[in-house]
Formats: structure tokens, C-alpha cells, sequence
């Protein structure tokens, strides 16, 4: 840690990682960290994608393969203070929890509105699902 200024060392996170010791595991979870955080890149700019799964699933793919990625991802700039509460303590931000329940509920709205009556089993599955992922969300330590 002797190669970061004294300045920024207070805030540089070095997590403890679980690598595998066989290549072709290494570079599998590699290869997914990145399919994942491409994906929650894609979520930052599409609404109707989500963030916030993708860029966690990164860490723990690159927790297990890649100690370089995995730091970049915990000290990034916009990502890490998440990642980071996360690993500590599986802790997310109120407002987090807010919005995503308050889009889950936008999208389960129009979903109702705009599936056919034949259809709606669809739109209570989804429903279902979009509740239980709330009453998760809420069940866990506020960041």
C-alpha cells in the first residue's frame, strides 16, 4: 500500500478475497464479473434494467478470480461505497430501497394496465414476486 498517497490511503478498501486456485475457475468468474458489470452498466442507462444485482454479482465473480478487478470495483468512484456496504454487512441505502420498491410498483401498475385480461396471471405473478423482493429489501440493514 506504499504506492497510494497518504491523502487518499484512508479511503483505499482492501477486501479480502476467496480466489480459486484453479485457472479455468478463475477465468470463468472473470469472464461472468464482466458479463455482469456490462449488465449493470446497460441498467445505469436503460430504466427498465436494474444496477445495482449486477454490479454486486461482479464483485463476488471477481472476488473469486481477479484481486486487481475486484479492488478497482470496491474503490470505484460511483460503485465501491455499495459494494462495500454490502460486503460488510449486507447493508443497502434507504432511498435504494425506496426506489427500487417504488419502480417495482410503477412497473407492476402498467404491466396490469397494459396485459390483456387473459393475461393478467401474468401481471399477479409479477406482482408476487416485485412484494416479496420489497419485503427483502426492507428486511435488510440500512447502509
Amino acid at each position: 500500500m506504499t504506492d497510494i498517497p497518504e491523502k487518499k490511503r484512508a479511503f483505499y478498501y482492501r477486501p479480502k478475497t476467496n480466489q480459486s486456485a484453479s485457472p479455468t475457475v478463475r477465468w470463468t468468474f472473470l469472464t461472468l464479473g464482466w458479463i455482469f458489470f456490462v449488465l449493470g452498466i446497460i441498467g445505469v442507462l436503460l430504466p427498465v434494467m436494474p444496477t445495482a444485482p449486477f454490479v454486486l454479482l461482479a464483485a463476488g465473480c471477481w472476488a473469486r478470480s481477479s484481486r486487481r478487478f475486484h479492488f478497482w470495483l470496491i474503490n470505484h468512484r460511483y460503485f465501491g461505497k455499495f459494494v462495500r456496504d454490502w460486503e460488510a454487512n449486507h447493508a443497502v441505502p434507504h432511498y435504494a430501497k425506496w426506489l427500487a420498491s417504488v419502480m417495482m410498483a410503477l412497473s407492476t401498475t402498467m404491466l396490469f394496465y397494459s396485459l390483456p385480461a387473459d393475461m393478467l396471471w401474468i401481471a399477479w405473478i409479477v406482482a408476487v414476486i416485485c412484494s416479496s423482493v420489497a419485503i427483502y429489501l426492507f428486511r435488510l440493514p440500512n447502509a
